[in-house]
């Protein structure tokens, strides 16, 4: 029904009428890169990105071409109109709206609808073809209100307090970490940051984004307490003296809604604090968009099955975007793109 808005290539996915590649490690072309996640940065040489966003990938992957936008900033693309929507996912993460005489494309990227630290919740852009992730596109993954997930992580914390051993949140660096430091001091807490996670804090306060005391954060060091709290990612652990303090460790992730994760992830408790869309809001999503095909990303190609039970035009695509995608052609997908300069000219439409 609709020429197509987006192709795969070599590079991954591609929009034609914008001339833009969809979250490509690599490319010939400009890259819309949604977020900063090391698998979502890219080292083509020009981006297409948040303020926010370009700021972390600078700090990530050293300078690149950038143009910066606000949400909701057109863009002049190719023959297309970019905006980015809010994705709620990281601070900065964006939706990609691409807009042309052929129709409307929405890549989604990583995220999530509901509110959070550093977003106020995320609407549903509606648009005729949806490129969405689903990584919990299953109806097991049912995340609980926030407020309950914060209440066992409080508890869990307390309670170590009481016992003089030091909790230790684990968390993925960027993302997770500054989600968990946000609730922790204003929770009241003295957290010590282990890197990178740290750094990453810290270049959201340059950024305007401050973590609210009465708590206070500090990067890590060895001289810590029973009235501390540690955030590190799981491998940093290992730098935990063995001094004979005592230590008791919180995953933090969406897989926590899967049985045996604590057991998995060796902690001594595992809570579903996602910074991804859980399984309702995937359905509202693709619903709410109005998008008469919808391609899925990650997760399982159960998901779009189950939006087909649902009279959706869905179709599985892959667990990852970024690369070469090997299904058959169908609909408003097709194999190659035009070739696209790395000179290609980007400019800011006006008014």
């Amino acid at each position: 029904m609709f020429p197509s808005l987006v192709s795969r290539t070599q590079f991954g996915l591609h929009s034609p009428q914008a001339g833009l590649y969809l979250d490509a490690r690599r490319a010939p072309g400009p890259v819309f890169v949604s977020h900063a996640h090391s698998d979502h940065c890219s080292s083509a040489k020009r981006i297409v990105c948040t303020t926010e966003t370009a700021a972390l990938h600078r700090r990530r992957r050293g300078p690149r071409e950038t143009i910066s936008l606000a949400y909701g900033q057109p863009l002049t693309v190719g023959s297309a109109t970019l905006e980015l929507s809010p994705a709620g996912h990281t601070l900065g993460s964006a939706m990609a709206v691409i807009r042309s005489d052929a129709g409307t494309l929405v890549y989604t990227g990583d995220y999530k609808l509901r509110a959070g630290a550093f977003s106020h919740g995320v609407p549903v852009p509606r648009c005729d073809v949806l490129v969405m992730e689903c990584t919990f596109g299953d109806p097991r993954f049912r995340f609980p209100p926030e407020t309950e997930v914060l209440r066992q992580l409080y508890a869990f914390i307390d309670q170590c307090h009481a016992a003089a051993v030091v909790p230790v949140v684990l968390a993925y660096a960027f993302g997770k970490a500054q989600e968990a430091l946000f609730h922790l001091t204003t929770r009241g807490y003295r957290v010590l940051v282990h890197e990178p996670a740290a750094g990453l804090c810290n270049a959201h306060e340059e950024l305007g984004y401050s973590f609210p005391g009465p708590g206070r954060w500090e990067p890590y060091t060895a001289d810590h307490g029973a009235g501390d709290v540690l955030i590190m990612t799981p491998r940093a652990r290992a730098d935990l003296p063995r001094d004979g303090r005592r230590y008791r460790f919180v995953h933090l992730s969406g897989w926590a809604c899967d049985r045996g994760t604590a057991r998995r992830v060796r902690a001594h408790l595992a809570l579903p604090l996602s910074g991804h869309a859980d399984f309702d809001e995937l359905v509202r999503t693709a619903t709410e968009s109005g998008a008469r095909k919808v391609y899925t990303v990650h997760g399982s190609p159960r998901f779009a099955a189950h939006l087909r039970r649902l009279g959706i035009d869905a179709e599985h695509l892959g667990q990852h975007p970024q690369l070469a995608i090997s299904t058959p052609a169908k609909a408003a997908l097709v194999t190659e793109p035009a070739a696209v300069s790395v000179g290609t000219q980007l400019s800011l439409a006006l008014g």
